[in-house]
Protein backbone atom coordinates (compact mmCIF):
# COMPACT_ATOMS: atom_id res chain seq x y z
CA UNK A 1 0.00 0.00 0.00
CA UNK A 2 2.79 2.60 0.82
CA UNK A 3 4.72 1.44 -2.37
CA UNK A 4 1.29 2.60 -4.65
CA UNK A 5 1.10 5.79 -2.45
CA UNK A 6 4.97 6.15 -3.37
CA UNK A 7 4.21 5.55 -7.16
CA UNK A 8 1.38 7.98 -7.05
CA UNK A 9 2.80 10.67 -5.88
CA UNK A 10 5.66 10.06 -8.25
CA UNK A 11 3.58 9.83 -11.27
CA UNK A 12 1.53 13.11 -10.00
CA UNK A 13 5.17 15.05 -9.52
CA UNK A 14 6.31 13.82 -13.69
CA UNK A 15 5.72 17.60 -15.52
CA UNK A 16 6.21 19.23 -12.63
CA UNK A 17 8.45 22.54 -13.59
CA UNK A 18 9.97 25.06 -11.28
CA UNK A 19 11.02 28.82 -12.16
CA UNK A 20 10.66 32.63 -11.05
CA UNK A 21 9.29 35.05 -12.47
CA UNK A 22 9.97 38.44 -11.97
CA UNK A 23 7.99 41.73 -12.21
CA UNK A 24 9.54 45.28 -12.64
CA UNK A 25 9.37 47.00 -9.25
CA UNK A 26 10.68 50.54 -10.81
CA UNK A 27 7.24 52.09 -9.46
CA UNK A 28 6.84 51.72 -5.79
CA UNK A 29 3.67 53.96 -4.92
CA UNK A 30 0.94 52.44 -3.02
CA UNK A 31 -1.05 51.73 -5.53
CA UNK A 32 1.50 49.94 -7.82
CA UNK A 33 2.30 47.78 -4.98
CA UNK A 34 -0.98 46.97 -4.10
CA UNK A 35 -1.79 45.78 -7.76
CA UNK A 36 1.24 43.73 -8.30
CA UNK A 37 0.98 41.65 -4.69
CA UNK A 38 -2.51 41.25 -5.70
CA UNK A 39 -1.65 39.43 -8.92
CA UNK A 40 1.11 37.48 -6.93
CA UNK A 41 -1.86 36.22 -4.54
CA UNK A 42 -3.81 35.08 -7.85
CA UNK A 43 -1.44 33.31 -9.45
CA UNK A 44 -2.63 30.31 -7.67
CA UNK A 45 -5.79 29.86 -9.94
CA UNK A 46 -4.10 29.97 -13.03
CA UNK A 47 -4.18 26.44 -14.34
CA UNK A 48 -1.55 24.28 -13.70
CA UNK A 49 0.01 25.72 -10.37
CA UNK A 50 0.49 24.00 -8.31
CA UNK A 51 2.34 25.58 -5.54
CA UNK A 52 3.74 29.78 -5.82
CA UNK A 53 5.94 31.56 -3.29
CA UNK A 54 6.81 35.45 -3.98
CA UNK A 55 8.78 38.01 -2.46
CA UNK A 56 6.85 41.46 -3.12
CA UNK A 57 9.95 43.25 -2.25
CA UNK A 58 11.88 41.89 -5.06
CA UNK A 59 9.24 41.02 -7.49
CA UNK A 60 10.29 37.27 -7.74
CA UNK A 61 7.36 34.66 -7.76
CA UNK A 62 8.75 31.39 -7.41
CA UNK A 63 6.21 28.43 -9.19
CA UNK A 64 6.03 25.28 -9.51
CA UNK A 65 3.34 23.36 -11.75
CA UNK A 66 2.64 22.04 -14.58
CA UNK A 67 2.00 25.21 -16.73
CA UNK A 68 4.19 27.01 -19.37
CA UNK A 69 6.38 29.54 -17.40
CA UNK A 70 6.06 31.98 -21.05
CA UNK A 71 2.03 31.70 -20.69
CA UNK A 72 2.15 32.57 -16.92
CA UNK A 73 4.63 35.29 -17.50
CA UNK A 74 2.40 36.97 -20.05
CA UNK A 75 -0.82 36.26 -18.32
CA UNK A 76 1.21 37.99 -15.35
CA UNK A 77 2.18 40.86 -17.59
CA UNK A 78 -1.54 41.46 -18.02
CA UNK A 79 -2.65 41.45 -14.45
CA UNK A 80 0.26 43.71 -13.25
CA UNK A 81 0.87 45.84 -16.63
CA UNK A 82 4.24 45.69 -15.82
CA UNK A 83 6.98 43.67 -17.60
CA UNK A 84 7.59 40.51 -16.55
CA UNK A 85 10.79 38.09 -17.02
CA UNK A 86 11.62 34.72 -16.51
CA UNK A 87 15.07 34.93 -14.19
CA UNK A 88 17.10 32.36 -12.71
CA UNK A 89 16.61 30.70 -8.95
CA UNK A 90 18.20 32.65 -6.62
CA UNK A 91 18.61 30.83 -2.81
CA UNK A 92 19.18 33.91 -0.89
CA UNK A 93 15.81 35.40 -1.57
CA UNK A 94 13.38 35.71 1.34
CA UNK A 95 9.75 34.51 0.27
CA UNK A 96 6.19 34.65 1.62
CA UNK A 97 4.35 32.09 0.73
CA UNK A 98 1.40 32.36 -1.45
CA UNK A 99 -1.52 29.45 -2.08
CA UNK A 100 -4.51 29.98 -4.42
CA UNK A 101 -5.92 33.51 -4.23
CA UNK A 102 -4.54 34.31 -0.32
CA UNK A 103 -1.20 35.15 0.69
CA UNK A 104 0.50 34.44 4.29
CA UNK A 105 3.74 34.86 5.73
CA UNK A 106 6.15 32.37 6.16
CA UNK A 107 5.33 31.54 9.91
CA UNK A 108 5.26 28.42 12.03
CA UNK A 109 1.81 28.86 13.47
CA UNK A 110 -0.46 25.54 12.58
CA UNK A 111 -2.69 27.45 10.87
CA UNK A 112 -0.42 28.10 8.39
CA UNK A 113 0.07 25.99 5.34
CA UNK A 114 2.90 23.62 4.60
CA UNK A 115 4.94 24.16 1.83
CA UNK A 116 5.57 20.84 -0.31
CA UNK A 117 9.01 19.60 -0.34
CA UNK A 118 9.76 20.03 -3.77
CA UNK A 119 9.41 23.97 -3.52
CA UNK A 120 12.00 23.92 -0.45
CA UNK A 121 14.70 25.13 -2.83
CA UNK A 122 12.51 28.55 -3.22
CA UNK A 123 12.54 29.34 0.91
CA UNK A 124 16.29 29.54 1.21
CA UNK A 125 16.50 29.05 4.76
CA UNK A 126 19.78 30.16 5.19
CA UNK A 127 18.83 33.58 3.91
CA UNK A 128 17.06 34.38 6.83
CA UNK A 129 18.19 35.86 9.24
CA UNK A 130 17.30 36.07 13.46
CA UNK A 131 16.02 38.59 15.43
CA UNK A 132 19.34 39.00 17.18
CA UNK A 133 21.33 39.15 13.39
CA UNK A 134 18.43 42.02 12.92
CA UNK A 135 19.06 43.82 15.93
CA UNK A 136 22.95 43.25 15.65
CA UNK A 137 22.59 44.75 11.87
CA UNK A 138 20.56 47.58 13.04
CA UNK A 139 22.65 48.31 16.00
CA UNK A 140 26.03 48.48 13.61
CA UNK A 141 24.00 50.96 10.77
CA UNK A 142 23.49 53.02 13.94
CA UNK A 143 26.56 53.47 15.01
CA UNK A 144 27.40 53.40 11.31
CA UNK A 145 25.71 56.53 10.97
CA UNK A 146 26.38 58.12 14.47
CA UNK A 147 30.16 57.94 13.37
CA UNK A 148 29.29 59.94 9.73
CA UNK A 149 27.44 62.44 11.75
CA UNK A 150 30.80 63.28 14.01
CA UNK A 151 33.03 62.78 10.90
CA UNK A 152 30.35 65.41 9.35
CA UNK A 153 30.69 67.60 12.61
CA UNK A 154 34.51 67.91 12.69
CA UNK A 155 34.44 68.89 8.85
CA UNK A 156 32.05 71.75 9.67
CA UNK A 157 33.40 72.59 12.48
CA UNK A 158 37.09 72.72 10.35
CA UNK A 159 35.40 74.83 7.85
CA UNK A 160 33.84 77.05 10.46
CA UNK A 161 37.86 77.33 11.92
CA UNK A 162 39.13 78.34 8.67
CA UNK A 163 36.58 80.95 7.93
CA UNK A 164 37.75 82.45 11.24
CA UNK A 165 40.97 82.67 10.04
CA UNK A 166 40.49 84.08 7.16
CA UNK A 167 38.23 86.57 8.82
CA UNK A 168 41.02 86.85 11.43
CA UNK A 169 43.93 87.61 8.70
CA UNK A 170 42.10 89.81 7.04
CA UNK A 171 41.03 92.05 9.92
CA UNK A 172 44.66 92.06 10.72
CA UNK A 173 45.44 93.59 7.61
CA UNK A 174 42.99 96.07 7.78
CA UNK A 175 44.15 97.13 11.09
CA UNK A 176 47.63 96.91 9.99
CA UNK A 177 46.89 99.06 7.10
CA UNK A 178 44.64 101.53 9.28
CA UNK A 179 47.81 101.91 11.46
CA UNK A 180 50.13 102.09 8.51
CA UNK A 181 48.02 105.50 7.25
CA UNK A 182 47.80 106.93 10.61
CA UNK A 183 51.50 107.15 10.93
CA UNK A 184 52.24 108.31 7.39
CA UNK A 185 49.82 111.26 8.16
CA UNK A 186 51.39 111.97 11.38
CA UNK A 187 54.65 111.85 9.42
CA UNK A 188 53.42 114.27 7.16
CA UNK A 189 51.83 116.22 9.80
CA UNK A 190 55.18 116.27 11.41
CA UNK A 191 57.34 117.76 8.46
CA UNK A 192 54.70 120.11 7.36
CA UNK A 193 55.52 121.51 11.21
CA UNK A 194 59.11 121.30 10.78
CA UNK A 195 58.65 123.54 7.48
CA UNK A 196 56.42 125.77 9.21
CA UNK A 197 58.70 126.53 12.19
CA UNK A 198 61.88 126.66 9.99
CA UNK A 199 59.87 129.54 7.67
CA UNK A 200 59.32 131.21 11.17
CA UNK A 201 62.93 131.49 12.18
CA UNK A 202 63.95 132.55 8.24
CA UNK A 203 61.75 135.28 9.15
CA UNK A 204 62.80 136.66 12.57
CA UNK A 205 65.64 136.39 11.14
Amino acid sequence: METERQASFGSSQQGTRRFRLEVDMQCRCMGCVRKIEKAMASIGSFSGVETSVADIDTGIVAVAGKVDPTELCQWLKKKTRNDVKIVGSDHNQKMILVHGSSSRTGDTTPSAPTLPDHLSWALAPSGIQSGDEDLQLIEEKIRDLEKARDTLKIKNLKNELIAAKCELKQSREVISNGKKALLDSALNQLKAYKKLESLSQSLCD
